[in-house]
């Protein structure tokens, strides 16, 4: 008997009939629906600013607190900048033998004089060609008179020696136009030192 020219297809693919695998049917079993993988992912917000070059960081320089004048460290929202400040994190080093105390106020940024404005300020996200500039600034130096007398004094904290203190607000601090953050360090008497150092995000008032 002649063989035949051509070889018979098989019924059988890796052990599944073809039948079934036309049909769709694979018999293995598949992971319950409480078994599968998320999918989602959790992006944080703050991460998701700083990917649309909203979010800057930035600190001030040393500022030396002496001869009963008062340390001044702030984040300040110009009048006309359009947009929301939202604080996300905050640290104050204290490099100095003994402990500080800072004061927090909220208040109008027009009160803030005899500063400095800080050029140590970036946005998060870094490349080429680099982001926006912030719209806040932080401002530092000393003062002999206290000028925030219509200010919400909100908080204090002690800052140990040689040592830093930080919190995370997460945005929960907005800071509107022509508003700022002001950290205030009375001199106790003896000469003292520290730097402020702060995150947040900007969004349009508008949009």
């Amino acid at each position: 008997m002649t063989k035949p020219s051509y070889t018979r297809p098989s019924y059988f693919f890796g052990g599944i009939p073809d039948v079934y695998m036309q049909m769709g049917y694979y018999p293995f079993p598949t992971p319950s629906a409480t078994e599968q993988l998320s999918r989602s992912v959790h992006i944080p917000y703050a991460m998701s600013m700083a990917d649309q070059c909203k979010y800057f960081m930035g600190q001030s320089e040393k500022i030396i607190v002496g001869d009963g004048a008062i340390g001044i460290a702030a984040l300040s929202n110009p009048l006309r900048s359009s947009v929301h400040l939202f604080v996300h994190h905050w640290m104050i080093t204290n490099p100095s033998p003994h402990p500080i105390e800072a004061h927090f106020l909220f208040g109008k940024a027009s009160s803030i004089t005899g500063t400095t404005l800080s050029r140590q300020v970036t946005s998060g996200y870094v490349q080429l060609p680099a982001c926006p500039a912030a719209q806040g600034q932080i401002l530092h130096g000393t003062g002999m008179t206290d000028t925030f007398s219509d200010h919400i004094h909100t908080a204090t904290r002690i800052i140990p020696a040689s040592s830093t203190v930080e919190a995370t607000p997460s945005g929960q601090w907005i800071l509107g136009p022509g508003m700022s953050l002001i950290v205030r360090v009375p001199n106790a008497g003896e000469k003292t030192s520290f730097s402020f150092s702060i995150d947040w995000w900007e969004q349009p008032v508008y949009g």
